[in-house]
């Protein structure tokens, strides 16, 4: 279950001496209040989608929202709004997110690295997977390696996710068999 949503973060009240309340027509009395929504996921602010401004007369106690005030009430509204800056943590779920992404990149170039070292340097005991058909995997166990070749058992058995391959890596479906393979002829495609 994912928790998701919007939340207002309150940034500032001022109240201008010159907004004129449009329910009792008192100057000065209207305070202004500034909220900037964001979006979060499981309360982690991803990033912020947009400001919202209520205002309260401190004098007749009405309360407004943008769309219930006259025009230039709501210019007034437009300046304070456009004055304030939210706060930058409102960004951590979009930051949480690159850094995922950066360790994903460098953790995926470790590994090309990792298998890289270990296809070109086998070693008996070391059991090599690789794509039988289309859809399809399958292992090689390395018997013995020599200066120039591999001796190598194949597995009799194929199934059809990469991920699931640890299941038939078993001695048992290894057949009697050997294949001979030259270091140099497949150190291209290594």
């Amino acid at each position: 279950m994912i928790i998701y949503g919007t939340k207002a973060v309150h940034l500032n009240s001022e109240q201008p001496a010159t907004a004129v309340c449009p329910s009792c027509e008192t100057q000065g009395s209207t305070v202004f209040s500034v909220f900037r929504k964001h979006a979060h996921i499981f309360w982690i602010p991803l990033f912020p989608i947009g400001k919202v401004t209520q205002t309260t007369c401190e004098h007749c106690k009405a309360t407004y929202v943008v769309k219930e005030v006259p025009e230039s009430f709501r210019r007034e509204m437009d300046v304070v709004k456009s004055t304030l800056k939210g706060p930058i943590w409102q960004f951590a779920g979009l930051a949480v997110i690159a850094l995922l992404v950066v360790w994903g990149l460098y953790a995926s170039e470790q590994d090309a690295k990792e298998e890289l070292a270990y296809l070109s340097a086998p070693v008996s005991g070391d059991v090599y997977r690789y794509k039988v058909g289309k859809r399809s995997f399958s292992t090689l166990k390395v018997i013995s390696v020599t200066t120039d070749s591999l001796e190598t058992y194949e597995n009799m058995y194929e199934i059809n996710k990469l991920s699931k391959i640890h299941e038939i890596d078993k001695l048992e479906n290894y057949s009697e068999g050997t294949c001979f393979f030259s270091k140099y002829r497949y150190s291209s495609h290594v």
